[in-house]
C-alpha cells in the first residue's frame, strides 16, 4: 500500500480554497461531536426536523463502533479528513483505512465530483441506484448525497452516515422468513432505507415494471450467521438467475474459489439467487457479523465506476501484485479467473467484479471469492469486458502463459491450471440444457465453449 498523501489530480493539499470556495476550514472530524453540530440526532433529523440527503453538508466515516473520520461536501467538490483521535492511534500503521486514503494528518480533497472514488465505489448500481435517484430528487453527479441515502449497510467495513448520527449498530438479524412465502418485490421495498423526508418508507413507484427492465442485486438478513445478496432477473433474460448458478457452480469443480449460491423461489414462482456475503463474518462470542475490508478493482487501481470497462487485466494485475500479501499465488487466481471467464464467455467481467479482502490490520490483502460468473454468449455478447494482451477476444494458451510469466506465474504453473480447468470443465458442456436456453442458443454456446477448449489446450 502507499504510506504516502496521494493527490490525484483535481484534488487539493489542506488549506488551499477551491474557486468559489469561501476560505476556512470545516468542522474538523476530530473535534467533539456538540462542538460540530450540538447534540446528536437521528439519521436525517435536525434539531427534530427531517432533512433531505441532499442538505447534508458533513457525513461521518465510521468502521463499525469506531469514528475514522468525515467528508465534508464543498463548492467544488469534497474533502475526506481522518479523526484527530483515530489517526493519533493509527498513524504509525502502514496504509489506511482505504488503498487510496493513507492515515494522513492532511485532508484530502477532490474536485470535479463530489466524492473520493473509494467512496463513490460504495454505492449501488443499476435498479436500486435509479430508485434512490428518484427518491432523493438529485443528479447522478450529487454521489454524496446518494451515499448517505444508501444506508450503513455497505460492501466492506466502512459506513458513511450524516453528521451527528451515533455509530451505526450491527445490522439486526432478518426476520424468519422463507422464500416461498414472501414475493422478492417486497424484500426490495424493504431493503431500501428510509430516507429524511416526510415519507417514513421507501417509495418504489412502479417498480414492478422496473424490475422486469433491470437486472436487480440486494441485500437481505436472515436469523442465521450469514448475509446474503439475492438476485433477481430481469424479465427479457428469465435464465439470467439460473445462469449464473450453473456457471458458479461450475467455477467450484474448475478449483476457483466462489461465493456460495442457492437458487430459491418467491411466493409467485420467481427465481431468485442467494449469493453468501464473503464481506461479513460471523463473531461467535459477540453473536454478531464483523465487517470486512473489501475493495474492487476501480477502488483500488482509484478509478471511478465509470471506467469498469476501460480498465486492462494488465492495470488489475498491476493493482494485485503491488497491495496483495503474497502477489504470486493471487495472480494465479487471476489468470484462473480470467481462464474460466473466457471459456464461459463471461463477457461481464469488469473492473467492479474483481475484488481483494483485507487479510487483517496492517497484513496486506487477498483476493476475493470470484462473483457474477455467468456466459453473455446467448445474449450476443462474445468479446471479453477488459482487455488481455491487447485483445478481447481469440485467446490462446500462449496468452495466458505470456501474461503469467510476467506477473511472475511460471509457465509450468500456468499450464498445469490450464490442463485442469480443462479436464474439470469438459464434463459441464454435457450440462447445458440445466440453464434454460432454448435449443438454438444451448447449441451455440456449447460449441463455442467446445471451441475454447481447444485453444487452452496444449498443442
Amino acid at each position: 500500500m502507499r504510506t504516502c498523501l496521494h493527490l490525484r489530480r483535481g484534488e487539493r493539499e489542506e488549506g488551499h480554497a477551491a474557486p468559489g470556495q469561501a476560505p476556512g476550514r470545516p468542522p474538523r472530524p476530530g473535534t467533539p461531536a456538540d462542538a460540530r453540530a450540538g447534540p446528536a440526532t437521528p439519521a436525517g433529523e435536525r434539531a427534530g426536523v427531517m432533512i433531505r440527503p441532499t442538505e447534508i453538508e458533513v457525513a461521518e466515516v465510521w468502521r463499525e463502533s469506531t469514528h475514522v473520520g468525515a467528508i465534508t461536501r464543498t463548492t467544488h467538490g469534497s474533502i475526506f479528513e481522518y479523526a484527530a483521535d483515530f489517526f493519533e492511534q493509527h498513524a504509525a500503521r502502514p496504509g489506511g483505512i482505504a488503498v487510496h486514503l493513507p492515515y494522513s494528518r492532511r485532508r484530502t480533497e477532490t474536485l470535479g465530483t463530489n466524492l473520493h472514488p473509494y467512496f463513490a465505489g460504495l454505492l449501488p448500481e443499476g435498479l436500486r441506484l435509479r430508485v434512490l435517484l428518484q427518491n432523493v430528487k438529485t443528479s447522478e453527479d450529487d454521489l454524496l448525497s446518494l451515499l448517505v441515502a444508501a444506508g450503513a449497510d455497505t460492501v466492506g467495513d466502512l459506513s458513511v452516515v450524516p453528521q451527528g448520527q451515533s455509530f451505526p449498530r450491527p445490522v439486526p438479524r432478518g426476520a424468519k422468513w422463507k422464500p416461498g412465502s414472501v414475493l422478492f418485490t417486497d424484500l426490495f421495498a424493504q431493503s431500501l432505507p428510509r430516507l429524511g423526508t416526510e415519507n417514513t418508507e421507501p417509495t418504489i413507484p412502479g417498480v414492478q415494471e422496473k424490475l422486469s427492465a433491470s437486472t436487480i442485486s440486494f441485500p437481505v438478513s436472515t436469523p442465521g450467521q450469514r448475509d446474503y445478496i439475492l438476485k433477481l432477473n430481469p424479465r427479457d433474460k428469465p435464465e439470467l438467475v439460473r445462469n449464473e448458478h450453473f456457471f458458479m457452480g461450475m467455477a467450484k469443480q474448475c478449483g476457483l474459489r466462489v461465493a456460495a449460491t442457492r437458487l430459491i423461489h418467491d411466493r409467485d414462482g420467481n427465481d431468485g439467487l442467494l449469493v453468501e456475503r464473503f464481506d461479513r463474518s460471523w463473531e461467535k462470542a459477540e453473536k454478531r457479523l464483523r465487517r470486512i475490508h473489501q475493495e474492487d478493482a476501480c477502488q483500488f487501481l482509484d478509478r471511478y465506476t465509470s471506467d469498469k470497462y476501460r480498465l486492462t487485466c494488465a492495470a488489475i494485475a498491476e493493482g494485485l501484485r503491488e497491495n496483495c500479501a503474497a502477489p504470486v499465488p493471487e495472480l494465479a487466481r487471476f489468470l484462473h479467473l480470467l481462464a474460466f471467464s473466457y471459456l464461459i464467455g463471461n463477457g461481464d467481467l469488469h473492473a467492479k467484479n474483481v475484488s481483494i479482502l483485507a487479510e487483517g490490520p496492517g497484513g496486506g490483502f487477498r483476493l476475493s471469492p470470484a462473483y457474477d460468473l455467468l456466459t453473455t454468449l446467448p445474449y450476443g455478447d462474445h468479446r471479453m469486458a477488459l482487455k488481455f494482451e491487447g485483445r478481447d477476444d481469440n485467446f490462446r494458451r500462449a496468452h495466458f502463459i505470456a501474461f503469467g510469466e510476467r506477473y511472475g506465474v511460471n509457465a509450468k504453473a500456468v499450464s498445469t491450471l490450464l490442463d485442469k480447468l480443462c479436464v474439470s470443465a469438459e464434463p459441464w458442456l454435457e450440462r447445458l440444457e440445466e440453464i434454460g436456453f432454448d435449443a438454438r442458443r444451448t447449441d451455440f454456446l456449447r460449441r463455442t465453449m467446445h471451441k475454447r477448449l481447444q485453444e487452452l489446450r496444449a498443442p
